[in-house]
């Protein structure tokens, strides 16, 4: 398992958690991103357009491309 807590500094359009989720999908590790209250499957458009804001947040990948995928995310979200 990877971790890395991060400050989102992207705008987070529409657009962007829709290009958040098809990046999370491409990938077979497990995704999540942890806020302060809710911890979110970075797979689920709805989840993301739920509760992801511009704040401090930590990036979970668990499986066997998880290095690739929690770089991915951090180019993505910082």
């Amino acid at each position: 398992m990877r971790v890395k807590d991060i400050k989102i500094t992207q705008n987070l359009s529409v657009t962007k958690l829709i290009e958040l989720t098809e990046v999370a999908n491409k990938f077979e590790s497990e995704i999540h991103i942890v806020g302060k209250h809710y911890k979110v499957d970075a797979k689920s458009l709805m989840g993301l357009l739920a509760t992801i804001r511009n704040e401090e947040v930590t990036i979970l990948t668990k499986g066997e491309d998880e290095e690739e995928a929690i770089k991915e995310f951090i180019k993505l979200l910082i």
